[in-house]
């Protein structure tokens, strides 16, 4: 019989074994941080060494793990920073903070045992699935979104820190490197900013608008900090691994769970763990190839919905990426009430690269969180009109605002740098090397009120003029925030002419943009140019201001001197949609022989007017600007097609015009992005005039004479070579972005980029124009269309571009003699090498 006795022994047995079970317990808690910036490092591996008790940090860098099982040390590892273990105290509840050092990634080799891979079959399920968890696919979606983002200088030596100009800021470094802890050193901030701001985006349309609550900024070399602002926003790129193709930096990468990702990568089930009470399987993946466009890392897929819960994923050093060294994106995804999950938190890592050791180098840090999602509640259609706004107040808030309305609260070393950036901005180097890339940039060089440029114009040389010597000049936000003057001044050397151009602009608004100006001019241009009214930037073209300086150097002869009037009104009507309205009247000299009318009347003339009114829309839907002082920068427009529309009439006796004409244009533009596959540029122009005109005012398809490739030009044609009143221009150039080049032993080390391309041009001219013009020099195409092929090789040196071009049509012995015969001392090549300066990333 059991007894009372027996009972209190027994009880006293188990309180013992429980008091002894307690104190063998060990209990773990801390945070992960990046050694330098106190950042946390989400999904980190951590283990009890010794054992398979483990954990991974939550998005924050916190975690908590504990055994009975007893062990002296704690384990951390995590793709891309070295790993570190740390004794630990047996049977105690302790805290233990990490602080891991990056490091160049190298992989392990992973052993893959014949038979099915179960990797395959999750990866397949997560490709079926992603379109139902899209988030592209929601009818609206709001949320408030924060954003902070830091780019720092690293790689500083302490050689570096003891130079003079630095001085200045040594305390305060010395202050931030006992802040990043673990003898690390920390690096120079040179640009920190915060946002908050309530978003609102509508599929039909693809509307978008953002409300800002509150903005901070601080930057080394700002000017004008309302540039930068407008960049740091929330329009913050948001990852969405749904797609085929995940940009960085506009560069595409396929996604690992894009439709064809198995032929490019090779995946490996390495565990399942339960994160927020879902089971997960953790699946490692690689590029097949290390210079495809691919990500290396980690996902965590669901187990029954096949949605990807979080993802760690890089773009390692060997990927042809120019000067990207390392990118790093950690992401943690949430599901709406609709089905579409989206993220609630991201990190992002870009580190760029130098082609010296010796050099600094460029980190950026980004943290986005967005929270309060509500989706297909979408606002009426007039609420998405107007892009962007700002509070009243958004750049004035306190730090006690920001302090409690931060999803993420600044780590004592943000704080700190914050302060020094105020300091090292007012550093006199700093403040040269600002003035001198903004230069570079800009081609201005701004002295108080006025920038003196553009350096590119700066020489020119044609047979009419001889050496001509031009400086330019225009007005910025000093002199006035809405007026802007510019204007050049330019003299020739042989015909010991001035010429000129002087201009007034008002800006009207600036969300949405408009201005009206007023211009005058009086120069030599070549037939087949036109002056560019603007000195806007446009980031999203690839520049030709070689092509453009050396088109007006060299054997140039079909010049005209012009004296233009020109008076114009632009406006964004709506997102998207810019027109442009345009009076302009231009007195023409030709400075060649030119005829034109019927050959027997009195009205044959060398000199000529125009009077004409031009209309331009673009619809341009995607397109981004931002405001730097009073110049409005694009930066374009790669994700959808560019249509512009242009028409022009003539009015005869309006202020001398002699004639009266129309003509009509349309032109379309996209880029198709491919992810390994590359990119295709493709443009398309149409167009016809319906009335009798001088042939100088006809479609004259644009040629090159000079050695420096042109893009959406005819490289191995003459200047003026063709002429026609109804035509349609194609150029198409398919970037293969290393695709085959990166598979051939030694040369794929170049970092060289295949480039193929077509170019080709159909015009008739009418009998009308024909009769008009019947007495001048001229070539009309006959039954073929103009082509031309291209082969290059692009990213030599990261920026040098060589093509091949090759003239497939006209480029028989009796065009080519019938030409010379018609055109005394030009002369026409089947082929050229061109070389042009191009950087993509």
């Amino acid at each position: 019989m059991f007894s009372k006795k027996n009972a209190i022994f027994l009880s006293f047995i188990f309180l013992l074994v429980s008091s002894s079970r307690a104190q063998i317990e060990t209990i773990i808690s801390g945070r992960v941080t990046e050694s330098g910036t106190n950042n946390s490092i989400p999904f980190v591996n951590i283990r009890f060494k010794g054992t398979f008790i483990g954990a991974v940090t939550d998005f924050e860098g916190n975690y908590t793990i504990k055994t009975s099982v007893p062990t002296d040390s704690i384990y951390v590892s995590l793709i891309g920073y070295k790993s570190k273990s740390k004794p630990v105290k047996k049977g105690k509840t302790q805290i233990v903070n990490f602080q891991l050092n990056s490091e160049t990634l190298n992989l392990n080799t992973i052993e893959v045992r014949p038979g099915i891979n179960p990797a395959l079959r999750i990866i397949k399920n997560a490709v079926l699935n992603k379109s139902k968890y899209n988030r592209e696919n929601l009818n609206s979606v709001q949320y408030l979104s924060y954003t902070k983002q830091e780019t720092d200088i690293n790689n500083i030596t302490p050689r570096m820190r003891k130079r003079k100009f630095l001085h200045a800021i040594s305390d305060l470094w010395d202050r931030m490197d006992s802040l990043a802890g673990e003898d690390s050193k920390a690096n120079l901030p040179v640009a920190m900013s915060e946002i908050i701001a309530d978003i609102y985006s509508y599929k039909e349309g693809e509307k978008k608008h953002e409300d800002v609550n509150a903005t901070k900024i601080k930057f080394v070399g700002m000017k004008d900090g309302s540039a930068l602002s407008q960049l740091q926003g929330t329009d913050f790129q948001n990852y969405n691994f749904c797609n085929n193709n995940v940009a960085i930096i506009n560069k595409d990468f396929l996604s690992p769970i894009a439709d064809n990702a198995n032929l490019f990568y090779n995946y490996y089930l390495m565990d399942s763990v339960f994160l927020d009470s879902t089971k997960c399987y953790v699946i490692k993946c690689r590029p097949k190839n290390k210079k495809d466009l691919a990500y290396t890392g980690t996902l965590w897929i669901t187990d029954t919905s096949f949605a990807i819960k979080q993802l760690d994923l890089e773009i390692t050093k060997e990927v042809n990426f120019n000067l990207v060294d390392h990118v790093r994106i950690q992401q943690l995804n949430i599901p709406t009430t609709a089905g579409p999950w989206v993220p609630s938190q991201t990190r992002v890592l870009i580190k760029f690269a130098t082609q010296l050791k010796r050099l600094v180098a460029l980190t950026q840090r980004t943290y986005n969180s967005n929270k309060f999602y509500v989706v297909n509640q979408p606002k009426q259609i007039d609420f998405y009109k107007t892009r962007i706004t700002f509070a009243e107040d958004a750049i004035t808030k306190d730090s006690t605002w920001w302090k409690k309305e931060r999803h993420e609260p600044l780590t004592s070393l943000e704080s700190e740098g914050y302060n020094m950036i105020d300091t090292v901005r007012e550093i006199p180097f700093v403040r040269g090397a600002t003035n001198v890339l903004y230069f570079l940039f800009t081609g201005y060089k701004d002295v108080g009120p006025i920038d003196i440029g553009h350096y590119i114009n700066v020489y020119g040389y044609n047979k009419y003029e001889g050496s001509r010597i031009q400086i330019g000049f225009r007005t910025n936000a000093k002199f006035s925030k809405n007026w802007v003057i510019r204007g050049y001044g330019a003299y020739g050397f042989q015909d010991k002419g001035f010429k000129y151009n002087t201009q007034l602009e008002r800006i009207i608004s600036r969300y949405p943009w408009s201005n009206i100006g007023i211009q005058y001019r009086d120069d030599i241009d070549q037939i087949g140019t036109s002056f560019n009214t603007t000195s806007n930037i446009n980031l999203g073209q690839s520049p030709n201001n070689l092509y453009n300086t050396f088109s007006h150097i060299g054997n140039i002869s079909k010049l005209v001197r012009l004296e233009e009037a020109r008076i114009w009104y632009e406006k964004d009507f709506n997102r998207g949609i810019f027109s442009t309205l345009t009076y302009h009247n231009v007195r023409t000299t030709p400075l060649f022989p030119v005829e034109f009318g019927d050959q027997f009347s009195i009205f044959q003339q060398r000199k000529y007017t125009i009077s004409e009114f031009l209309f331009e829309t673009k619809l341009s839907a995607k397109e981004k600007f931002i405001q730097n002082g009073n110049q409005r920068i694009s930066f374009g427009n790669n994700k959808s097609p560019v249509i512009t529309l242009n028409y022009t009439l003539g009015v005869k006796h309006l202020l001398g015009g002699d004639f009266n004409y129309n003509k009509l244009s349309l032109s379309i533009s996209n880029r198709f992005r491919m992810a390994t596959l590359g990119y295709s540029q493709v443009y398309l122009k149409f167009g016809k005039v319906f009335s009798e005109i001088p042939y100088t005012l006809l479609e004259i398809p644009r040629g090159n004479e000079t050695s420096i490739f042109a893009n959406n030009t005819f490289n191995v044609m003459n200047y003026f070579e063709f002429v026609s009143d109804q035509y349609i221009e194609a150029y198409w150039q398919q970037h293969f972005n290393g695709l085959f080049l990166n598979r051939i032993p030694l040369i794929k080390k170049l970092n060289f980029r295949e480039v193929v391309g077509m170019n080709m041009v159909y015009g008739t001219l009418s009998q009308k124009n024909t009769i008009f013009n019947n007495n001048n020099n001229f070539t009309v195409m006959d039954d073929v269309p103009y082509f031309e092929g291209d082969l290059g090789i692009e990213n030599i040196l990261d920026v040098i571009r060589v093509d091949f071009l090759y003239r497939l049509t006209y480029n028989d012995d009796f065009y080519l003699a019938q030409y010379q015969k018609a055109n005394p001392g030009n002369t026409l090549t089947n082929w050229r090498l061109k070389v042009g300066l191009q950087f993509a990333f």
